[in-house]
């Protein structure tokens, strides 16, 4: 893509939005583990978890993408649980801390839904396989001893909420990190 076309795009993707309590318990229970604060944490306001990553596209189809967004007010809330802490791993390497979710097939049906909708428009959504999780900390160089196996070993009751709310992001990355705006909100019926 030239950088001229690069101007007129935007990164963007489509999350499930958590009730601030919930999100409140998860990081509370996440300071509980942390052993030294030597980590870029996500923030609070950057919690959620992603339904469908869209990656960058051309601007002109943001009003399609809303388009389908809307359409997902079909389905109904549902009930989500926040289970246990693990890692994603890349050659052996921790690099993603996340927390892991528990849905019924509900979240699967909607995110297959947008996926197949955003198709259509010849948008293409993460091609790999889907796996619900609420990303806390993305990992970069070495983790200190111990930090797999404090994170990995931490038992808590799980975090249940109601899922009720989808939103489209866009993510504009700079030097510190990246900023997340809501282009549209939704509100399951």
């Amino acid at each position: 893509m030239e950088q001229k076309d690069k101007l007129h795009c935007r990164r963007l993707f489509i999350a499930l939005d958590i009730p601030e309590d919930a999100k409140a318990k998860l990081l509370s229970l996440r300071d509980a583990v942390q052993l030294k604060d030597k980590y870029r944490w996500e923030q609070k306001d950057k919690i959620h978890l992603t339904i469908n990553f869209i990656g960058d596209v051309d601007e002109e189809k943001i009003p399609l993408i809303k388009k389908v967004v809307d359409e997902a007010v079909r389905y109904k809330p549902f009930l989500c649980n926040i289970t246990n802490f693990g890692f994603f791993f890349k050659s052996g390497t921790p690099k993603v801390l996340f927390a892991g979710i528990q849905v019924d097939n509900s979240l699967y049906k909607i995110e297959k839904f947008l996926s197949e909708r955003l198709k259509n428009f010849d948008i293409l959504a993460d091609t790999k396989p889907y796996k619900p999780h609420i990303t806390l900390l993305k990992i970069k160089g070495k983790a200190e001893e111990g930090f797999i196996d404090a994170f990995t070993s931490y038992q808590f009751e799980k975090i249940s909420f109601l899922a009720k709310e989808i939103v489209l992001y866009e993510s504009e990355l700079n030097q510190t990190g990246s900023i997340y705006k809501r282009l549209k909100t939704i509100y399951l019926s």
